[in-house]
């Protein structure tokens, strides 16, 4: 099973306890693969630095012991696709990475992608959905 994470789940699962660390052990665990996107990649490290220091080092910590696949940035075509259906432009990049990488679920905590119109072109889901869906695929 792929699941591509949005930045926010990253980030608290790497800061706090809760469902989305819940999720990125039950990743861990159930050793399903992990995709992130470059921006994801970089907007995480970058925040973490910022807002929590040497938490940074848990995520590569993280990152090392998962099968992870960091992807590149999507194509223009693409984010101009994911920019007519997304409310924050600023999340475009991210939803057209998904789009172009189809994961299996795209998880995120960010309602902006919790919509009718997202929800027709990709499976995305809250945190704690996808923990009962990896749970159930591993069995």
């Amino acid at each position: 099973m792929r699941i591509m994470l949005d930045t926010n789940v990253v980030m608290s699962g790497i800061a706090f306890t809760g469902s989305e660390r819940e999720l990125l052990d039950i990743i861990y665990r159930k050793k399903a693969t992990l995709v992130l996107s470059k921006f994801v990649e970089i907007e995480t490290r970058i925040v973490l630095k910022l807002k929590f220091p040497g938490k940074e080092n848990t995520f590569q910590d993280f990152l090392n012991l998962v099968p992870a696949k960091i992807v590149d940035l999507p194509s223009k075509e693409t984010i101009i696709e994911a920019e007519s259906v997304i409310r924050n432009q600023n999340d475009a990049v991210v939803l057209a990475t998904a789009l172009e990488v189809k994961p299996d679920i795209f998880v995120s905590s960010n309602l902006d992608f919790h919509t009718s119109k997202i929800a027709s072109i990709i499976n995305v889901m809250h945190p704690k959905e996808a923990i009962a869906l990896i749970d159930y695929h591993y069995k």
